[in-house]
């Protein structure tokens, strides 16, 4: 698709919902895959002042309805899954609930006529009613898009995204890496989520050629890379590891890629050296949350460190479990100054928005620590750490130690229950080959790096862990699966 295409496609779609009454406000859940459609869909509510709602696709259909309700959502953009018996059960449900939603349809040849829905290739097409498409431009205050956090500690959010908030920041992030109309992006993490989104769209502001994938495979990221000439990379850390671990095993020529950009997850030093080592680029990485707010760093000798970067002075601290402000080198509670970055969640309109009774910081859920030089350090969920007899481990720690092990290909830790200690370490583990490391080789070889308590004391072995589509682990889905005894059990 060429720009040419991408703005006439935009206009289109922004007429057919202006035919369609789609006022400014609404807001149109966006169901789709990481598909051109998805940013026809992106420009066209924008065009209409309306407001983006990207949702997975995975989401069933009592969950899209739930997500249906509460935003108000008076349009949905859906992908029928061509392998389904019936594509189109999902929608045959959602319509007992929702009679009057406008449903559009993409990836299907034929829709049923029951339905009432809304071919994608008819409401793309240039209509007579197109100079209704550019009469009502959006505001910087306008919502722009909901973000949906991934939820996998607890019930998702809702942050709000603005449009002049967003155009600053992403265009600033463009300058920083200096995108061109010469970078070739590879985009596998989903557009549904904030992180797939944000580098998409600043890829075609700064008129790049983005290269869309459905999900991430490391050999066919490998062979886009090499054959399409991938000069932008990005991904969580996992991502990086495969990559690695292929250019490694297979050979091959990634000499095209001078940046990546990576986020959702911690990236050790040992990772970050690795990453300039064998793929030798620039590398960036990114911390925050959907909320807009976060840390940026290109510096290595900070990533060496184990930092995140170097916040603004003021726009970050560390607070005690009574939220007052700790000093330097102490750990506590990471909180972004609310001052700095605008944070909001949407609320119904029926519904009385919640205001945070302390309006000065946002807290991020975060263990961390600043050093002298104003250097940040993620130390891990404040959720998720280990009480083991009163002694916290931190699973991130842990995990970071673990993965140095030339066995592990992959791991993950937590906390499970028990009778004397309240919790012990449990360490997940992915083996490199088929015969994993037992526990007693684990606890020998991370005896060096880590105190007694936290070494762990329950070992499973599983096929994979069990990550989010940006690359998190899902704790909820981890802990379930060896709550009912999941994956070898060594202790």
């Amino acid at each position: 698709m060429t720009y040419g295409q991408l703005q006439m496609a935009v206009e289109n779609l922004a007429a057919t919902y202006r035919g369609l009454d789609v006022r400014r406000g609404d807001r149109i859940i966006c169901q789709l895959s990481n598909c051109p459609e998805h940013i026809v869909a992106l420009g066209a509510a924008w065009m209409c002042s309306a407001v983006h709602v990207g949702v997975d696709q995975q989401l069933t259909s009592s969950e899209l309805s739930s997500l249906i309700e509460f935003t108000g959502a008076t349009t949905l953009l859906f992908e029928a899954a061509g392998k389904s018996l019936d594509p189109f059960l999902p929608l045959r449900l959602l319509r007992r609930k929702h009679p009057h939603l406008r449903i559009i349809v993409t990836g299907h040849p034929s829709l049923p006529e029951e339905l009432n829905l809304f071919r994608w290739d008819s409401v793309t097409k240039k209509s007579e009613h197109q100079s209704l498409a550019v009469t009502d431009r959006p505001s910087s205050e306008d919502p722009a898009i909901i973000f949906f956090t991934s939820g996998t500690t607890g019930k998702p959010k809702a942050p709000l995204g603005f449009h002049g908030n967003l155009c600053t920041r992403w265009r600033r992030l463009a300058d920083w890496l200096k995108f061109s109309p010469e970078d070739v992006h590879l985009g596998h993490l989903p557009l549904a989520h904030g992180f797939g989104l944000m580098l998409a769209v600043t890829a075609l502001l700064t008129g790049g050629r983005l290269v869309l994938f459905n999900g991430f495979s490391r050999k066919d990221v490998f062979e886009a890379v090499e054959q399409q000439r991938v000069t932008v990379l990005n991904g969580s850390s996992t991502h990086f590891r495969l990559l690695i671990d292929h250019v490694n095993s297979k050979g091959g020529d990634v000499s095209s890629l001078r940046i990546g950009v990576g986020s959702a997850a911690p990236f050790p030093p040992s990772l970050i050296r690795s990453i300039l080592d064998n793929l030798k680029i620039q590398f960036m990485f990114m911390y925050g949350a959907s909320e807009g707010v976060g840390v940026v760093t290109t510096d290595a000798e900070d990533m060496l460190r184990g930092s995140v970067g170097r916040p603004a002075p003021g726009s970050v601290t560390i607070l005690d479990a009574d939220r007052n402000v700790l000093p330097a080198g102490e750990i506590g509670e990471i909180a972004f100054s609310r001052k700095v970055f605008r944070v909001r969640y949407w609320a119904p309109p029926t519904s009385v928005a919640s205001v945070p009774e302390d309006t000065d910081w946002y807290y991020s859920g975060d263990y961390g620590r600043l050093d002298g030089e104003g250097r940040l350090y993620v130390l891990g969920r404040v959720k998720h750490q280990i009480n083991r007899g009163g002694l916290k481990v931190d699973p991130v720690e842990v995990e970071n130690a673990l993965l140095e092990c030339p066995a592990i290909a992959d791991a993950a830790v937590i906390g499970v229950n028990d009778h004397i200690l309240g919790q012990i370490v449990c360490a997940c583990v992915v083996p490199v080959r088929d015969e994993a490391p037992s526990l007693e080789q684990l606890r020998s070889f991370l005896g060096d790096v880590l105190a007694s308590y936290k070494l762990p004391e329950e070992l499973r072995v599983l096929e994979c862990i069990p990550r989010t589509r940006t690359g998190k682990v899902n704790h909820e889905l981890l802990q379930a699966r060896i709550n009912n005894n999941g994956g070898a059990k060594s202790v």
